[in-house]
């Protein structure tokens, strides 16, 4: 006896939908959102990220919009972070400063070519030692730019919004 095609095709996917169903149950995200301060003030254009602490885990990130606040991302736009424990850092990219603040549809081309390489100065030549070394200092503090130093931990699910408040003369 034959069986019909429309079972053998269920056959064939059903294990695969099972798995995928089962796979993705080990994801399930929680939403994570907080501010970012420096010395008082809210700190746009910072790059928040949530790096696991042990072996489980998966790395997590968000940008702070103009006052600061933060969502995080993990898998897709906004879905938070996996359960756990995270070591927190927060990193402001030099190139990305003078972009901060300011409405991408006022950008010119240059500026708009300059913010999607990061690498490159208003000219369009690619930065060279010389120029990198003379650059202004961070706005961060180093401690919260390593990721071995920072002193920012946060666990996952958190007790509501997170505030990271960030000082200069941190050590």
């Amino acid at each position: 006896m034959r069986m019909p095609k429309s079972w053998a095709l269920l056959g064939l996917f059903l294990p695969a939908l099972m798995l995928t169903a089962v796979g993705c149950g080990k994801f399930n995200t929680v939403k994570v959102e907080g501010v970012v301060t420096l010395d008082g003030q809210p700190l746009p254009g910072a790059t928040v990220s949530f790096m696991p602490v042990g072996e489980q885990g998966q790395a997590a990130s968000g940008r702070t919009d103009a006052d600061g606040s933060f969502r995080l991302t993990t898998f897709k736009t906004d879905d938070g972070a996996l359960p756990g424990k995270y070591k927190v850092i927060v990193v402001v990219e030099q190139a990305d400063e003078k972009f901060v603040g300011r409405d991408p549809r006022t950008f010119t081309e240059e500026e708009k070519r300059e913010a999607r390489m990061g690498t490159m100065t208003p000219t369009g030549k690619k930065a060279t030692a010389e120029k990198k070394s003379k650059k202004p200092p961070a706005r961060v503090p180093a401690i919260y730019r390593d990721v071995k130093q920072t002193p920012l931990q946060e666990v996952v699910p958190p007790a509501g919004k997170l505030e990271l408040a960030l000082r200069t003369g941190a050590r």
